[in-house]
């Protein structure tokens, strides 16, 4: 059992790094311009690590569902170009 600072589940920012921790092995084998938007991406539903605490849900599915929020935000804005 992995132990998370004295406690047996890791907080939710921990849970978030263990995942990102996981994408690293997929980063290696995208092209440059992929492995861009992916940082990009997890910077964007990094951002919301305190709203997905506080709403108790998976952490996986959080960090997805913001992680769309910000594109559908970036996208949706007038005046905003999509890269």
């Amino acid at each position: 059992m992995v132990r998370f600072m004295g406690r047996s589940t890791p907080s939710t920012r921990q849970a978030i790094d263990s995942l990102i921790s996981r994408m690293e092995e997929m980063k290696k084998v995208m092209r440059a311009g992929d492995r861009e938007i992916l940082e990009e991406l997890i910077r964007s539903g990094k951002m919301h690590a305190a709203e997905i605490s506080y709403a108790g849900i998976d952490v996986d599915f959080g960090l997805l569902l913001y992680m769309l929020i910000e594109v559908v935000k970036r996208t949706s804005m007038p005046g905003d170009r999509i890269r």
